[in-house]
């Protein structure tokens, strides 16, 4: 049987991961450092008896995790890779997942989730065996350019308004890192607002495309007779206007990223020449006579359902798959548990500075608010709603006065409830369905207002909603609030 290989500086918690190996009934060994662990992967080897999974800390002695999993990650005759960290950030999830780790555990971890890949090793057979192999995580193949090494992040720009420590956008920023690794097209879906832009400028800065350009294209912003002309170029004379050759976006693109926004948008009887550029890779120009090479990865977006729309004859099946190669869904900010704080604090530190000049902050009282708000228009609506806050603001910090009359569902007392729950049942429906999206919603302001209530006494707070205190402290921490 494959062994696990518990990579980890301390020894408290190579003892837990070590009794949830013996839970499962997984041989493990141990090692506390890049290098030993180098040791123990060479005595071992693979195969039948080696290491097939190797649960591996980021932050070792000497030589970080980063470092050995560059050495021992991405290859054909790998382990899979787990990566744990501390830190839940884009940067460490991405990163792992670029220098080929199968998966990325934040800690405090998740031991059933733990135990479950452990059981998964335990129940596959190397290759070779039987002919089967762990599954690739995430459905993407380790397709990778033989001489093309990505950028380290030293080297790199990422989207500063790419913030989260959610669950839900922990596995955004492990797709980002998966697929950035390859040439596939990319197909991001997600309500207006959630940051579709930022996660494409992402899949391109973590590519090795990153320094070729990066070409935008909104589809719902062009006019449909100009649609070609921009996407492909035209030649001098080839209608009225065109009074010198141009080039297009494809080939403005060429060598980096193109970003197709609101691709849902684009007329049915134009997409057939799409698909056709996307298989040949090649354009024609608008009144040219011969087609051009053009070197482009596609990252597309829509907010709309396209696969209803192939349904509804509205958008070409063909052309969807072609698009949706990799599909990424990114979640609206009802779904993402404790980033709302996170995301006003940011604002308000970055635009703070910007309008007033001067550091501000955001208000204790403030927070009940934030999280009370359905927030229909996602990271948009709350940038803006920051924004108009800070306009307005007198004081250092932003309270719920300053909020109260930007945000009027929430503030309501009549419509506050019933237009939470309307903008539930009306929006499409989350993973893990509505009924857990409104509990997850009317969770944080419930806590924030047992903790105002009981002036910030955490016993008296959590003997008041019926749980004892250690339960409430791992809500607001998975929530973002503050202890006072």
């Amino acid at each position: 049987m494959r062994k696990v290989l518990i990579v980890d500086d301390e020894p408290s918690v190579r003892f837990v991961l070590g009794r949830t190996c013996e839970r499962a009934g997984v041989p493990f060994e141990e090692a506390g450092s890049a290098e030993e662990a180098r040791d123990k992967l060479r005595a071992l080897g693979g195969g039948r008896n080696g290491v097939g999974l190797v649960l591996l800390d980021v932050r070792l002695p000497g030589d970080d995790g980063f470092k050995l999993l560059g050495e021992i990650g991405g290859r054909s005759d790998s382990p899979f890779i787990v990566v744990m960290t501390a830190e839940d950030t884009m940067r460490s999830a991405v990163e792992a997942m670029k220098r080929g780790a199968a998966d990325y555990l934040g800690k405090p971890f998740d031991l059933a989730r733990v135990e479950k890949l452990v059981r998964d090793l335990a129940a596959a057979e190397p290759e070779g065996a039987n002919g089967h192999e762990l599954p690739e995580p995430g459905g993407i193949e380790r397709e990778i350019e033989p001489h093309a090494e990505p950028r380290r992040f030293s080297e790199i720009a990422l989207p500063e308004t790419l913030i989260g420590r959610s669950a839900a956008m922990i596995e955004v920023y492990k797709e980002i890192g998966r697929v950035a690794r390859t040439e596939m097209t990319v197909l991001l879906m997600g309500e207006s607002g959630t940051g579709k832009e930022l996660v494409a400028r992402a899949v391109h800065a973590n590519s090795t495309r990153a320094r070729g350009p990066f070409v935008t294209v909104n589809m719902a912003a062009i006019p449909k007779d100009l649609i070609e002309s921009e996407l492909y170029g035209h030649e001098k004379g080839s209608f009225t206007g065109a009074v010198e050759r141009r080039p297009g976006k494809f080939e403005l693109a060429s060598g980096g990223t193109l970003f197709l926004d609101e691709i849902g948008e684009m007329p049915i009887e134009l997409q057939a020449k799409l698909l056709r550029v996307l298989q040949e890779r090649e354009v024609d120009r608008v009144g040219g006579t011969r087609p051009l090479p053009v070197d482009v990865r596609i990252v597309a977006a829509t907010n709309a359902d396209l696969a209803r729309s192939v349904e509804e004859g509205r958008f070409r099946r063909d052309l969807y798959y072609r698009l949706a190669v990799v599909p990424i869904r990114l979640p609206p900010l009802r779904e993402r548990e404790g980033d709302v704080v996170l995301l006003a604090r940011h604002f308000v530190a970055k635009y703070g500075e910007q309008l007033k000049g001067r550091p501000v902050a955001i208000a204790r009282d403030a927070e009940p608010l934030l999280l009370s708000h359905p927030w229909p228009g996602n990271v948009r609506e709350l940038q803006n709603v920051v924004q108009r806050a800070l306009l307005k603001l007198a004081g250092p910090r932003v309270t719920a006065k300053d909020l109260s009359g930007l945000l009027p569902a929430a503030t309501g007392q009549e419509r506050g409830l019933n237009g939470l729950v309307e903008s539930i049942l009306d929006a499409p429906a989350p993973e893990g369905g509505r009924y857990h999206a409104a509990l997850a919603t009317l969770e944080a302001p419930l806590l924030a207002a047992a903790l105002a209530r009981t002036n910030g006494n955490q016993l008296r707070a959590a003997e008041l909603l019926g749980m004892n205190r250690n339960t409430l402290r791992e809500r607001m921490r998975a929530l973002g609030m503050k202890s006072r």
